[in-house]
């Protein structure tokens, strides 16, 4: 059982009576959340298509898809003078799925990243830009690819 380490983080509010949705804000709070696990569970629930087993090379789900997520992050990236959400290509040539939130106003913003969008570039990322006010900077590439919500996003899914 891990009651130390709650006892150790939480202090008082290990006895707090709260909301499931109010826990795991209090959780995200303190990075304690696993946002790639979660996004794979909930498209792989949403769209009705399997996860892969863990470790599977490349791929997230049955139907060929990689799932990726991103978060912007201010204190690592504001040097830049733009946030950026970083997605993951090391090793893929599949269709890349992407959640991307953006910190500053919590938004979440949806992509579909054919290999095609990616196979050309060098390194282990590549970047969603932001501005440091939380605004879409739509100038870059990696707009084009954005799809019309969660909706939207779980239709691409199930497509493969």
């Amino acid at each position: 059982m891990i009651t130390q380490q709650l006892a150790t983080v939480f202090k008082d509010q290990l006895d707090t009576r709260m909301t499931l949705a109010e826990a795991f804000e209090l959780f995200d709070s303190r990075n304690l959340i696993a946002h790639g696990e979660l996004t794979e569970q909930a498209v792989s629930i949403a769209s009705g298509v399997d996860q892969c087993a863990k470790n599977t090379p490349g791929i997230d789900l049955v139907n060929g898809l990689q799932i990726k997520y991103a978060q912007t992050n201010y204190a690592t990236q504001a040097y830049s003078g733009t946030l950026k959400g970083h997605i993951s290509i090391k090793n893929h040539r599949e269709t890349i799925l992407a959640v991307v939130t953006e910190t500053e106003t919590r938004k979440q913003y949806y992509f579909v990243f054919p290999y095609s969008a990616y196979r050309y570039l060098n390194g282990n990322t590549f970047t969603v830009p932001f501005s440091l006010m939380g605004t879409p900077r739509r100038t870059n590439w990696t707009w084009d690819y954005e799809v019309d919500g969660w909706a939207e996003f779980i239709a691409r899914a199930r497509k493969g």
